[in-house]
């Protein structure tokens, strides 16, 4: 086989797994993306069972879409509008005591829906740290290895943390009278005072967060780019001529 039909051979063999990779990258985007927001809440929905001790004991869907054309034709101001239908709910699951008349609700998990993309979009920048650690190329020491991963998992650890304790909205009778992201603070054994001393800064935590995951993801790419330019030093030849 001749060298060019080699070197042809070796570029189609890239090509592929260039083509291979980018369809798993995609897989696992997709996945966290999707993943993300549903273990998060399974995971706070325990937390909360766990405190309280009582299993959820209803399940309320809203006809969101309903609700937010409602929101359109009956309100007139556009600057209304817009934080009207972000606090509007698509579900919502906790439990009800009955010891009080019709029943008052002790806690609940309410689920609305521009929290849910924003978990998403946490979840997809998890995804990309992910694929991007498992698609990395071994150029350096293996300490030198290991400290990258360690401060991508940190940064990751710290965005997920952040951008998932924020994105929460959890109504707890001994919190707030609202669902709010504090209330799973409080649930978390956080002092009330405590908790709404740090509600106003949920949005920075948030925005620091993304940051985190996605400063670890640029992190990681711009290290695979230096890899692949690197150009390897000349080989200095030994040998004299007699």
């Amino acid at each position: 086989m001749s060298v060019v039909s080699l070197h042809r051979a070796d570029r189609e063999r890239e090509d592929v797994n260039a083509t291979l990779g980018g369809r798993s990258r995609r897989t696992l985007i997709v996945s966290f993306a999707a993943g993300f927001p549903i273990a998060f809440y399974l995971l706070l929905l325990a937390v909360l069972v766990l405190e309280y001790g009582h299993l959820p004991n209803y399940v309320t869907r809203y006809d969101w879409i309903a609700n937010v054309l409602r929101i359109v034709a009956s309100t007139h101001s556009v600057a209304d509008i817009v934080p009207i239908i972000l606090n509007e709910w698509l579900l919502e699951i906790g439990y009800l005591d009955y010891d009080y008349g019709h029943g008052i609700a002790e806690w609940s998990l309410s689920i609305i829906p521009h929290k849910l993309a924003l978990l998403s979009l946490a979840g997809a920048l998890i995804g990309l740290n992910v694929a991007l650690l498992a698609e990395r190329r071994a150029t350096r020491t293996l300490a030198q290895e290991c400290v990258r991963t360690c401060r991508s998992g940190v940064l990751t650890g710290v965005g997920a943390i952040f951008s998932g304790l924020t994105s929460a909205t959890v109504f707890s009778v001994a919190c707030c009278a609202t669902p709010s992201w504090v209330g799973s603070l409080a649930v978390l054994g956080f002092q009330t005072s405590a908790a709404f001393a740090l509600e106003p800064y949920g949005p920075l935590a948030f925005l620091l967060g993304i940051a985190a995951l996605a400063g670890s993801a640029w992190w990681l790419a711009g290290e695979d780019r230096a890899a692949l330019t690197a150009v390897p030093a000349p080989v200095q030849r030994t040998d004299r001529p007699c």
